[in-house]
């Protein structure tokens, strides 16, 4: 696994632990509809999300890539609502759904960073 799908891989895995302790119980991971993606399905009482996660590691100076939330364009945005309208047709769930952003941030390290760890922005994406 390249460097970039491991940063990836460890950021969904905190999300995942994120939301679990939140009460969610996770549907799936990597969730595909031909060739849109999901990162992660999970439900609660009342909700159905389908979250994106976003990772980004600091170093200790700016990234060249900007905050985790700005890598969820206006395509990536509609990229995202089209993969939950898939799901949505094709599973019927009886709960309201919502979008949902998670930003992870690791240290050089690749681990958690305390302060600012993990940022999760609720309805994020609106049809």
């Amino acid at each position: 696994m390249n460097k970039k799908k491991s940063i990836g891989k460890t950021g969904e895995d905190i999300a995942v632990n994120y939301l679990e302790k939140l009460g969610f119980k996770m549907l799936y991971r990597n969730y595909r509809a031909g060739h849109l993606e999901t990162d992660i399905i999970c439900e609660d009482e009342t909700h159905i999300l389908f979250v994106e996660v976003k990772t980004r590691t600091d170093t200790g100076r700016a990234t060249r890539f900007g905050s985790a939330r700005d890598a969820v364009d206006v395509r990536k945005r509609q990229r995202i609502l089209e993969c939950a309208k898939e799901y949505i047709y094709k599973n019927k769930p009886k709960k309201k759904p919502r979008i949902d952003v998670i930003e992870v941030y690791l240290d050089g390290r690749g681990e958690l960073i305390p302060e600012r760890g993990i940022r999760h922005i609720k309805n994020a994406v609106t049809a």
